[in-house]
C-alpha cells in the first residue's frame, strides 16, 4: 500500500502531468482504499495567450485542500528523427511548474518524476479502460490518458491495491471519470 494514504483516512491528492504543447493533466484523489479521478485537462503550451497547464495545478491546489503530490513525466531529448522527443517545449512546461514550486514555497508533500516509457508499458489502454481511466478513446484526450498511465504505473510501484487489483487481476474498479465544463 501506498505510505502515504496509510498517514490519513482521507488520503491524499495526486496530480499527474503530461508535458508538453499540449499538457494532459489529471487530479485524484488517493484514499487507502479507493480513488477518483476528479478532473482533467488538457492544456495547451501558450502562456502568453494565457494558456498555462501550470494554472491549472496551481488552481486545483487551491480548489482542493488538503495533501497534495505531483506526479509528472521527466524529459530526455532522444536523437529519433520526427519523435516527439525532440520538441523541446515539455522542458518549458517542467520549468514553470519547478518555479511555481518555488515560488509557492513547495504546496507539495512529495513530488515524484517518472521516465516517460514506464507508464506506457505497465498501463495499456486495456488496463485504463478496466479502471475507467481510458476517457471514451476521445483523441483529444490522448494527453490525458498518458498522465492516467502514470498514475497507474506509478501507485501499481507502490503496491496501491485499489490499482493493482483492477489492472492487473480483473476486479471491478472504483475509478469515476468526472470533469468539469470548459476543459
Amino acid at each position: 500500500m501506498d505510505a502515504h494514504t496509510r498517514k490519513d483516512p482521507d488520503g491524499y491528492f495526486l496530480s499527474c502531468v503530461d508535458p508538453g504543447g499540449d499538457s494532459g493533466l489529471s487530479l485524484f484523489h488517493i484514499k487507502p482504499d479507493s480513488f477518483r479521478l476528479l478532473e482533467y485537462a488538457t492544456v495547451p503550451w501558450r502562456p502568453r495567450h494565457g494558456q498555462n497547464p501550470v494554472a491549472v495545478l496551481v488552481e486545483w491546489r487551491l480548489t482542493y485542500p488538503g495533501i497534495h503530490h505531483l506526479l509528472f513525466e521527466g524529459f530526455h531529448l532522444r536523437n529519433t528523427e520526427g519523435a516527439a522527443s525532440t520538441d523541446t517545449t515539455p522542458l518549458l512546461v517542467i520549468g514553470a511548474m519547478e518555479q511555481m514550486i518555488f515560488d509557492r514555497g513547495n504546496p507539495y508533500e512529495a513530488i515524484f518524476e517518472q521516465e516517460p516509457v514506464k507508464g506506457k508499458h505497465m498501463a495499456t489502454n486495456e488496463k485504463l479502460e478496466m479502471l475507467n481511466l481510458h476517457l471514451d478513446h476521445a483523441d483529444v484526450q490522448r494527453h490525458v490518458r498518458d498522465a492516467n498511465r502514470h498514475m497507474v504505473s506509478h501507485l501499481t510501484k507502490r503496491r496501491y491495491l485499489p490499482v493493482c487489483r483492477v489492472a492487473f487481476l480483473g476486479h471491478t474498479g472504483r475509478a469515476v471519470a468526472t470533469s468539469r465544463p470548459g476543459r
